[in-house]
Parts: C-alpha cells; structure tokens; sequence
C-alpha cells in the first residue's frame, strides 16, 4: 500500500515547485545562506499540498478514470488503493505542507490556502468547463510564484507574475492538446467530457501558437522594464532571452511528436536539451545579476 500511496501523491510533479524560487533567483536570495531554510521549507510545503490535491483529484474521478485509456493504471482508479487510507494521506500531507508553508512564513502559508481552495473548485466543478480548466491550473502555478517572494519578503513583478501564467497556460493547452488527439479514436464522453467541448486541433494549435509568442513578449518586456532596470542597475538580462525562446520552442516541437506533451513535468525532466536551456537561463540570470552586484 505504501508504494500506492507515494505513486498517487506523484512526487515527480514536485519540481513544478520550483516556481517558488524564481523571486529568489531574480533578487539573488538563493545564495543568501540564511534564506535557504525558509526557501527549503516552503519548496516541500508547497509539493506536500500539491500532492494532497493530486490524491484527491484521483479520489473525486476515480469512476471516470476508470474508462482512461492511461488513467485506469492509477492506484485509486485500479482499485490497488482504496478510497479510506488515500483520504487519510491527503489529509494528512496538506496539514504537513501548510504547517511547513507557515512555518516559513505566514503570507506564503496563504497563498497555499489558496491554491487547495481553488484547486479543490478545479477538481469539483471547473474542470468540466473547456479553456476555464486550463486557466485554474495556471493560476496554481501563479500562486507558487506568490508563495516564493513572501517567504523571502519581495515583491514580484507583474511582468514575471504575467510571463509565469502565459506559459503555464502554454503547458496547459499542449497537454490538452495531446489528451484530445490520443482519444480521437476512441469515445470522448467516456473518459472525459469537457475534451469534446474543445475545438477541432488546429484552433488549439493557433492557441498554443499565441500563448508562446505571447510568453516570450512577457519576458522580454520585464527584462527591459524600467522598473526592472533600476531594481537590478542593469539593462543584460535581455540577453537572456535566447535561453527561454529556445526552451519554448524545443518544448512545443518535441510535445506535438508523439504523445509527450500529455506529461509536461516528464518531458521536462527527460529531454536533455530542455535541461541544458533551463539551466542555461538559470546561470545567465544569475551570472548577470551576480556580477552586477558585484561591480
């Protein structure tokens, strides 16, 4: 039963938590050793409750996920783990993540409040609306960026809060995407209704297609922010921009191949020239701010 229960709470979803460190990344407190406990904190806080709610996710769809031709391998949905102890686990992880998330600091604690609250509306009732789902998931992710700069006590641009929802709705609408085209051949209704609610794949196509571009000119537009500028006394985080045109780009190519996009987190943690790009980023914004300070 253990290895059902850490299969349901699907820790390898936990790096989308790495959103809580972008405040960080963007002002340096990443190397601000008495900054780590508080960060560290709030990274597991935040992936304990995310994992509550992926519990019971399972345990509120276990009936539909039954009919999926991937879903039906769930732990719940196979019937390997039964409603009683998975209830009890997702209980008992959102009441060690919030505790984590407050002991770090009160403000992050609320913005994880939050994201239980409107990820249990996702679950129960806006999942089943076309587009509106996909706009829930990305304000998880929007509510992660939050968290980050109240546990080190900053304020987060509104270009970074923007470029942070664009491309999780870019992430969101490929995976859509894929779900959509893997049940073409098969009945809709029965495994997921609000699929059939989405347009044929090229519109969705020319979504994802908007939201990249869209993503791209978000970031682009905080980099040379004045606000930006004056707060970092410097104007090279531009310079930056290759690295996340060429992650979005690779990520939509390799995604639309096959049946990759229908797991986002998997993909990322997969392909090596993802890797390379994210890491490429993390170090210029990081070498540029650092040396910036420096001089």
């Amino acid at each position: 039963m253990f290895k059902a229960l850490v299969i349901s709470a699907r820790p390898w979803q936990w790096v989308k938590s790495s959103f809580l460190l972008i405040p960080a990344l963007f002002t340096l407190e990443i190397l601000n050793q008495h900054s780590w406990l508080n960060l560290s904190a709030g990274v597991l806080g935040f992936s304990f409750v995310a994992s509550s709610i992926y519990i019971f996710n399972d345990l509120i769809n276990r009936k539909e996920d039954k009919d999926h031709p991937v879903k039906c391998h769930r732990p719940i949905a196979s019937g390997a783990l039964n409603a009683a102890p998975a209830g009890l686990f997702a209980i008992l992880l959102v009441g060690i993540g919030l505790f984590l998330l407050l002991s770090a600091s009160r403000s992050a604690a609320t913005f994880g409040i939050f994201y239980v609250a409107i990820m249990i509306l996702y679950t129960i009732f806006f999942r089943l609306l076309y587009i509106v789902d996909v706009i829930f998931i990305a304000s998880g992710f929007v509510l992660r960026v939050e968290a980050g700069a109240a546990l080190i006590n900053q304020p987060v641009s509104h270009w970074l809060l923007l470029c942070t929802f664009t491309i999780a709705l870019f992430l969101g609408m490929i995976k859509r995407r894929q779900e959509i085209a893997a049940l073409e051949d098969q009945a809709i209704s029965k495994s997921r209704k609000v699929l059939g609610d989405y347009p044929p794949l090229p519109i969705i196509d020319g979504w994802i297609n908007i939201l990249a571009a869209i993503t791209l000119i978000c970031y682009a537009l905080y980099t040379v922010d004045p606000a930006t500028i004056a707060k970092h006394q410097t104007d090279n985080l531009l310079y930056t921009l290759p690295f996340a045109l060429y992650g979005i780009f690779r990520y939509q190519k390799i995604s639309l191949y096959g049946r990759a996009g229908e797991d986002p987190t998997k993909l990322v943690i997969s392909d090596v020239g993802i890797r390379f790009a994210v890491i490429l980023w993390v170090l210029a914004v990081g070498g540029i701010l650092y040396l910036t300070k420096a001089v």
